[in-house]
This record gives structure tokens, C-alpha cells and sequence, in this order.
């Protein structure tokens, strides 16, 4: 497996910290697992309830959120408590299958199905909330 050569001083990620927020249990430890091995400090939600219990202002570096399985109106309400409370956050919006962001976003979001999808209205009222 190929390793990079080590960094002169210190590594970009030290000191780095994360809130992972996924109801997907595997996904959830996959992705914390990925981050911890480049050094990263990853906090993990498993819902909207934990997360707002774990997040504080200015603590964590970003906030990756897997939106997808929530109430649309109770994703949006938790990143708009974020941005209200600290416009500056990082928030870091994880998709895939079976949505995903089109070359145009954000004007335009497009599914594999021609049938509308739940997440497709979810993304608009983030975008528009941005």
C-alpha cells in the first residue's frame, strides 16, 4: 500500500476535529475510521438528538452531515441552528446514491430516477438557505 512520505513539521490534520453525523452505523464507523487513521479527532452522531448534544460553536473544524434519512424540515432546522449560532461553520453535506449533485448545482439537482426523490426538495431548501 503506497504511503506518502512523512511531512516536515507538523501534519495538516493534527489538532483537526470533526462531528460525523450518520444514521448509517456502518457508513458512520467506515468514515470515522477513515478520518482517525490520517489523525483526525472524529466525534460521531448517530441522529439530530446526539448531534445537537455534541456540537458547540467553534469547536469542531467541519461538521460532515449525511442529511439523507432525516426529516427534511428537521436536517435543515439543525444546519440553520449551526449558521445562526456560527455563520462561519464548516458544514459538509455528504450525498450519493441514489442522488447526486448535478454539474450544475446549485441551480439544479438531478436523480438517477425520473421520479422525484425526498432529498431532491431537501437540497433546494438548503441551497436556499445558504
Amino acid at each position: 500500500m503506497y504511503q506518502p512520505p512523512p511531512l516536515r513539521g507538523r501534519p495538516v490534520f493534527d489538532d483537526k476535529k470533526v462531528l460525523l453525523i450518520d444514521l448509517h452505523q456502518h457508513a458512520r464507523d467506515a468514515r470515522a475510521r477513515v478520518l482517525r487513521s490520517h489523525g483526525i479527532e472524529v466525534q460521531t452522531a448517530e441522529d439530530l438528538c446526539r448531534a445537537r448534544f455534541l456540537w458547540r460553536p467553534h469547536v469542531y473544524d467541519v461538521i460532515l452531515f449525511d442529511a439523507r434519512g432525516h426529516l427534511p424540515g428537521e436536517a435543515l432546522d439543525f444546519y440553520l441552528e449551526i449558521k445562526h449560532a456560527s455563520p462561519h461553520e464548516r458544514v459538509v453535506f455528504l450525498v450519493g446514491p441514489p442522488t447526486y449533485l448535478s454539474l450544475t448545482w446549485p441551480t439544479e439537482v438531478m436523480t438517477i430516477e425520473n421520479v422525484p426523490q425526498p432529498w431532491e426538495e431537501t437540497a433546494r431548501r438548503f441551497v436556499t438557505a445558504a
